[in-house]
């Protein structure tokens, strides 16, 4: 007698993002946006650590997708997609800079060892809160002093955590141009920030 079997259906692979830039040059909305939803996230990440605004970041995120879909048929792949989504937008977000007067605030996050500086504990008693408020108000005036090019790798190493390499890739600047933009950006924060570097008092604050 023949026992009757249960075809179990197999997953299908999710589609490689080659796969779905292929079907979206061929006029596949749908898959462009599935490429949209896989890296939007990351894309407004980067734009918000650059603006320090939701609504701008957004705006530059959904502006780079409308751009990679009018220009995918010539994207030569390169770099990968993200990469190349990426550099769009940190390039709108740079004319944006460009052309107006941005305030960047500065949000309460640890900066890494390089930097030199040394993060407040926000549970502390309300003197060490005022003076972290201070401290933040002091880093902010000091990023905003840095170049467009220094302060957008500055963030997107301290903020973002990525790699000098992808910063390399992102910003279409040689790797070693990456670190020594990096390196002047840290050196000019560390001289403006010498009175809150560990070990000392702030300038001007009485014993």
């Amino acid at each position: 007698m023949k026992v009757a079997t249960l075809e179990v259906e197999q997953p299908q692979a999710e589609p490689s993002t080659d796969q779905l830039i292929d079907r979206s040059i061929e006029g596949d909305q749908r898959s462009f946006g599935d490429l949209v939803e896989r890296y939007q996230r990351k894309i407004f990440r980067v734009a918000y650590a650059i603006l320090r605004d939701e609504m701008e970041s957004d705006l530059v995120t959904q502006d780079a997708f409308v751009q990679a879909w009018l220009h995918l048929a010539k994207f030569e792949r390169r770099s990968n997609f993200e990469t190349w989504v990426t550099r769009i937008a940190i390039n709108r977000a740079r004319d944006l800079i460009r052309s107006r007067r941005w305030t960047v605030p500065l949000a309460s996050q640890t900066e890494e060892d390089e930097a030199g500086f040394e993060p407040i504990d926000d549970k502390a008693d309300p003197e060490r809160n005022a003076l972290s408020r201070q401290m933040n108000d002091a880093i902010e005036r000091a990023v905003d002093s840095l170049s467009t090019q220094q302060k957008m790798i500055f963030r997107l190493r301290h903020y973002e955590n990525l790699p000098l390499e992808e910063i390399s890739q992102i910003m279409g600047l040689r790797a070693g141009t990456v670190r020594a933009h990096l390196f002047r950006a840290v050196h000019k924060l560390r001289a403006e920030l010498s009175g809150w570097l560990p070990g000392r008092e702030l300038k001007g604050k009485a014993g």
